[in-house]
């Protein structure tokens, strides 16, 4: 990755010796390890437990060997749950003017700079799929206690992919999820990020790879070193990332350390009396470099702001890291596991009747069904008790099973996983089962602002970064247009009132310019706007619309226009020709019907001949 922005070219790291980079990359790891437990433990740890593999790392010993292994996973289906509950809602980010401010470029009174930040901000958060890395960054954050968003742009993209020739406009903006561990705060006492002295990200690479980046920064004069760049074994506290293919020149790799500072630089601007003059402002350099080479030095970005969101699932007092729902959970797993495997090696050893026989009489005893066994030296009088017998099968307490049922019932109880929002109830009463699920999600109300918070610095840093590289450049807008109403013959209609053409409003896709540069001297207002998008919310909202239809609030065609679109089956086609039908009978589709609908002669139709609204059959029959 590159950033484009160039400065000032720092000298070159020592001589057989580290990078600043990566000293300052080594006071950080030296923090994570004197946490206890270890960060790195910590977060190995979790991980392992949260895939399954809770058994890993124990005594070789006889016993330990016969001993059965089940994992019965109740931190993956508690995470799951919560994960995909706090991600039910959409999230979107919404940028309005501050209040002294009417949101009018200054450049430009007839452009509207909330408007083309709040559209590009709608492309941005579809190429970068944030939905399913807000699903990835909250697994992070079950598992480690952290989740942080890098960014970065890329010079060499084109956004909309040549769609506009070679005139299009280059750059775009690219993010990636990095693990907590592989962050380091300058100040690790405070989770904010804006006010850390310096930051560290760190990754792994190709040598071939970081060589060419560090040539390529060589001749742009900001201090490569693509000759000291060599293999390494610093994977140990990478996570998951300890099995590599090798250390050969082809495919070895070694540990890079991303820094970012702070740093000021003079700007030279005119006034408003033609005179020159200088501003001191404040700005984020960044270094990479590995052990002992430098990649690129001290290269100014141009931002205001660090390129990183950094969010935590529960906060913890004096420390940016947070607290993993995984670490609580440790014990009690371990526990339910140990009973269940201890109770397993005690079935497959008592459960099962033993043959005890007098080995004076029988020289072997044979298992096998319908097998005669040989007795020798029978005395008279001896019963057949006294030469083999069956010893009955020990039993084992219930008490141990109504055990594990209380502490895995206990244990998600205390988590707030109830039986309605895990979904083992039945959603006979919808009303009551939304109520149930509304009261479920007050655990995770904490949780839940943690991450609107992280989609807010999102919102920041991405229109930072359109501020500082987009320029003027092309942007896909969302426009409301009248357009008019034609018949089946294909030409426009009138309208039988006015005699003007009858239109309708319409929202299209258009490509507009606009000068990003403006974002610099603007300040806008962040909020992040989240929608209901579970299943029940979608009945719910049908009800709700079956009732205004009903009491003749709402035509047929406001009706079909506000329904979810998968409860019916081609819905703008069925939009169209109603529309078509409402315009050749005079009618108006955008007008509301009143209360109830007239017969040919005037005279109101009686309330039994009234077809039934849209979804009253589907609620009679128990559907909904």
């Amino acid at each position: 990755m590159e950033h484009v922005k160039q400065g000032r070219a720092a000298p070159p790291g020592p001589t057989g010796g580290k990078t600043r980079a990566w000293q300052l990359y080594e006071l950080g790891r030296s923090y994570n390890e004197r946490l206890t437990p270890s960060q790195y433990t910590l977060v190995e740890t979790n991980t392992e437990f949260f895939a399954g593999n809770q058994w890993l790392r124990l005594p070789d010993t006889p016993a330990m060997r016969g001993l059965p292994k089940p994992v019965f996973n109740i931190l993956k289906r508690v995470a799951s749950l919560f994960i995909a509950s706090l991600t039910s809602s959409a999230a979107t980010l919404h940028v309005e003017p501050l209040a002294y401010y009417d949101g009018s470029d200054r450049t430009d009174p007839d452009r509207d700079a909330v408007r083309f930040a709040n559209a590009e901000l709608d492309n941005l958060l579809e190429k970068l799929k944030l939905d399913y890395r807000l699903r990835d960054a909250l697994f992070d954050g079950a598992a480690s206690g952290d989740y942080c968003a890098h960014f970065w742009f890329d010079p060499a993209a084109r956004p909309y992919g040549s769609a506009f020739g070679d005139g299009e406009s280059r750059g775009e903006i690219r993010m990636e999820l990095v693990d907590g561990v592989n962050v380091l705060f300058g100040n690790p006492n405070d989770r904010r990020v804006q006010e850390q002295p310096y930051v560290l990200v760190v990754g792994r690479d190709t040598v071939a790879n970081l060589r060419r980046e560090a040539l390529r920064s060589r001749e742009n004069g900001t201090g490569g070193e693509p000759e000291r760049v060599m293999a390494d074994c610093e994977n140990d506290r990478i996570p998951g990332g300890r099995v590599e293919l090798g250390q050969d020149e082809g495919t070895g790799k070694a540990l890079y350390v991303y820094l970012y500072t702070r740093g000021t630089k003079t700007t030279r601007h005119t006034g408003p009396d033609g005179e020159a003059r200088e501003e001191a402002e404040e700005t984020v350099f960044v270094t990479k470099a590995t052990r002992s080479a430098v990649i690129y030095a001290d290269v100014d970005t141009g931002l205001r702001l660090y390129p990183l969101a950094w969010g935590n699932w529960e906060k913890q007092k004096n420390q940016y890291h947070g607290r993993a729902l995984v670490t609580g959970l440790l014990p009690n797993q371990i526990f339910i596991n140990s009973l269940f495997a201890t109770a397993m090696r005690h079935m497959q050893l008592m459960a099962f009747p033993k043959t005890v026989f007098n080995a004076d009489l029988i020289a072997a005893w044979d298992a096998e069904p319908g097998q005669a066994v040989a007795v020798r030296g029978l005395q008279p009088g001896m019963s057949v008790g006294e030469v083999a017998a069956n010893l009955s099968p020990a039993e084992l307490s219930e008490q141990i099973f109504t055990l594990i049922d209380k502490v895995m019932t206990y244990t998600k109880e205390c988590l707030g996983a109830t039986d309605a929002q895990m979904g083992n109830v039945r959603p006979d009463n919808t009303s009551a089962l939304m109520v149930l699920q509304t009261n479920a999600e007050v655990p995770l109300e904490n949780i839940r602002a943690n991450l609107y918070e992280w989609v807010e610095d999102i919102g920041a840093i991405l229109l930072d970064m359109m501020g500082t590289y987009y320029g003027l450049r092309k942007v896909v807008v969302e426009r409301t247009l009248a357009e008019p109403v034609t018949g089946p013959d294909g030409l426009p209609e009138l309208d039988p009132r006015t005699g003007l053409l009858r239109t309708r409003s319409v929202k299209r896709r258009a490509v507009e310019e606009f000068d990003f540069s403006v974002f610099r001297d603007l300040w806008f207002n962040l909020r992040v706007d989240v929608g209901a998008a579970t299943y029940f919310s979608e009945i719910a909202m049908t009800q709700t619309l079956d009732n205004l239809r009903r009491e003749g609030a709402l035509d047929l065609i406001q009706y079909l226009e506000r329904v979810p679109e998968r409860m019916i089956p081609r819905r703008e086609e069925l939009l169209e020709e109603l529309r078509a039908r409402a315009a050749r009978q005079g009618g108006d589709p955008e007008t509301p019907a009143p209360g109830r609908p007239a017969s040919a002669t005037g005279a109101r139709v009686p309330d039994s001949t009234l077809p039934p609204a849209p979804g009253a059959a589907g609620k009679e029959a128990g559907i909904l």
